[in-house]
């Protein structure tokens, strides 16, 4: 079985199966759905069910979520490319594809090359297969890809542009903010301190992973846009630790992770967000990895659980 693609300018908008009768499969169609002047989607519809596409601010896909807030797929991609990992739903009915690497890329799974327009981009090396068509223009190094691609993409395979770096209202170091001064000192779990402020115009639903069995154990703090996949992934993502000790070495509280929350915050709520600072030993965190501070959000009038699973 191979694919037909159709494509809106640099946007994929739909892949469609092609058997090897020749028959092609209109029915099983992939669609993607973009927001204007984007090479990242942002949502999957197949077979009538729609997706939500998750994606970091360089847009690479990280997950693809069901219209509940469940994720049907998630995947990491190493430094360059490489997979770290792919999961999917355990549910059949909620599984889904994506072939989408970094920005502007879609994998050739026969190969394991990355199209890239106008060349293809091999991850196990880092670099491309064909020098670039624009020559020194493009780099000194005319089969790379870009010169860190933390802070970079090249989604037509020409030439680095800096990727969507966010902006930064406070930081530890010049504007250390309102949550400088707050018990625990919440700017410090943001990297180097670095966070914005808003408050919603609308409501807001939001995850926690927690401990299970409802009521108090719903509210914490911290809250991330889409839900958890795994206590690993809270763990080293969200660098969440098992247990916080004072700088004496007493411990100070624990956070057992076993399920996730599903949560309505009202609009008018001042929420503060931010990339996940590294805490230590495997507890990264990560400029890409954003995460959501609400100050003792069980006082906040009504805020509601919608609902919880377990997590594993």
């Amino acid at each position: 079985m191979g694919y037909d693609y159709l494509w809106s300018g640099d946007q994929l908008i739909e892949e469609t199966p092609v058997y090897a009768d020749g028959t092609v499969g209109y029915e099983q169609s992939i669609h993607w759905l973009y927001e204007p002047g984007k090479l990242t989607p942002s949502a999957r519809y197949e077979q009538g069910q729609l997706h939500y596409v998750v994606s970091d601010h360089q847009g690479t896909v990280r997950e693809i979520c069901t219209e509940e807030g469940k994720v049907a797929w998630a995947g990491r991609l190493f430094t360059w490319g490489e997979a770290e990992f792919w999961t999917v739903s355990a549910r059949k009915e909620e599984t889904v594809s994506c072939n989408l690497r970094f920005c502007g890329q879609y994998e050739d799974e026969e190969s394991g090359l990355f199209y890239n327009r106008f060349r293809y981009y091999s991850p196990e090396t880092g670099q491309y297969l064909s020098p670039d068509p624009l020559g020194l223009a493009g780099g000194v190094n005319l089969y790379g890809y870009v010169p860190n691609p933390v802070s970079f993409v090249d989604p037509l395979g020409l030439a680095a542009s800096p990727g969507a770096a966010p902006k930064y209202e406070y930081n530890m170091i010049n504007n250390p903010g309102p949550l400088a001064n707050l018990p625990n000192t919440p700017a410090a779990n943001f990297a180097s301190g670095k966070y914005n402020s808003r408050v919603l115009n609308e409501d807001l639903i939001l995850y926690r992973a927690g401990n299970g069995g409802g009521g108090r154990n719903a509210f914490g703090q911290w809250f991330t846009e889409s839900p958890v996949n795994s206590v690993a992934h809270v763990r080293i993502d969200l660098a969440v630790k098992p247990q916080w000790l004072d700088s004496q070495g007493v411990l100070r509280a624990t956070s057992p992770v076993n399920a996730v929350y599903k949560i309505k915050v009202p609009k008018g709520t001042t929420i503060f967000e931010g990339p996940v600072g590294y805490q230590g030993g495997v507890y990264l965190g990560g400029q890409s990895k954003n995460q959501i501070f609400i100050q003792e959000p069980w006082k906040v009038t009504d805020i509601s659980v919608l609902d919880s699973w377990p997590l594993r």
